[in-house]
């Protein structure tokens, strides 16, 4: 019987699934029963009832939890004091970010934190928006960093850094000269976008709703599952499109795109942190969020 055992039980009850708990961990589902089967063994009797349905924690298994709630939560406790005492932060930090955020802002954080913690091994998944609030939810990550303000009550959010989204033409478009243009424009112009359930996407179809305009109205010639790939179509002449400031630097300095501003609207916006409030935070979790938010309240070169 070991501690390691007891948090495979924790996660099998909390999850309500053996598969579930074996993603979670890392580890396969095989390895998740026989430790199941080793902590039935020792005390003698069955924890959970297995069937195909679903996996439904015994009375016993609810007496056992409590204890080891306790137990994990105490070990957790010692271990968090024992980093800030001896100043080592180390172990794993998983984050998942949106794409725009993913590709073009969080490994530069990264970068700078891993020079200060070389002892935290970070895995970053990159995806959209809803995916990554959904793994947050789940507790399959640590924390989740997202161009929406989420609503969820299982939820912390908090802004970290701001955003501005501009409107990119081809440097050979007939709007090229312009600084500004219209929202009447703006609707006829054709539009390679990022698809539904981006971050980018459904900012820009706000702020458009608040002005009057109809996303659906819109000249969508192209949805594109990627930012780079949303770029390269715009600079091979395919249409415009609206954008993060930051995932465009490099080809405004090379004068492939040029920027316009849409008369009479705002696409300035917040990007987020998220974390579930029930989730342990480790003394990696707690150093890279204090980390990030000073590190963003001095300025991140772009």
């Amino acid at each position: 019987m070991s501690l390691y055992q007891f948090r495979i039980f924790k996660t099998v009850a909390d999850k309500k699934s053996f598969s579930g708990a074996a993603q979670a961990l890392f580890i396969s589902q095989p390895a998740v029963s026989m430790h199941i089967k080793s902590l039935e063994d020792h005390f003698g009797t069955k924890l959970f009832e297995r069937n195909t349905q679903q996996v439904t924690i015994t009375e016993a298994g609810r007496i056992l939890y409590q204890y080891v709630d306790k137990i994990l939560s105490l070990m957790d406790a010692a271990e968090k004091d024992i980093a800030r005492f001896t100043g080592s932060i180390q172990g794993p930090l998983s984050l998942g970010a949106s794409f725009t955020l993913g590709e073009y802002v969080i490994p530069k954080i990264l970068g700078a934190f891993n020079e200060q913690h070389p002892q935290v091994k970070a895995l970053l998944q990159v995806t959209n928006t809803e995916h990554v609030v959904s793994m947050v939810v789940k507790q399959e990550l640590d924390l989740g960093l997202v161009e929406n303000r989420v609503e969820n009550l299982e939820l912390t959010v908090k802004p970290f850094l701001h955003d501005e989204l501009i409107v990119v033409i081809p440097k050979d478009h007939p709007l090229a000269q312009q600084q500004v243009i219209s929202l009447d424009e703006l609707v006829a112009l054709p539009l390679v976008l990022r698809e539904q359930g981006s971050g980018t996407r459904r900012i820009t179809e706000e702020r458009l709703e608040e002005e009057g305009v109809d996303p659906s109205f819109l000249n969508v010639v192209m949805e594109l599952g990627s930012t780079e790939a949303v770029k390269a179509a715009v600079e091979a002449g395919f249409g415009t499109t609206i954008i993060s400031k930051w995932a465009v630097q490099k080809e405004l300095k090379l004068g492939t795109l040029v920027p316009v501003k849409i008369k009479d609207l705002s696409l300035f916006r917040q990007f987020y942190l998220i974390y579930h409030k029930g989730k342990f935070q480790s003394p990696a979790m707690e150093e890279f969020i204090a980390f990030l938010i000073s590190f963003c309240s001095m300025g991140v070169r772009q």
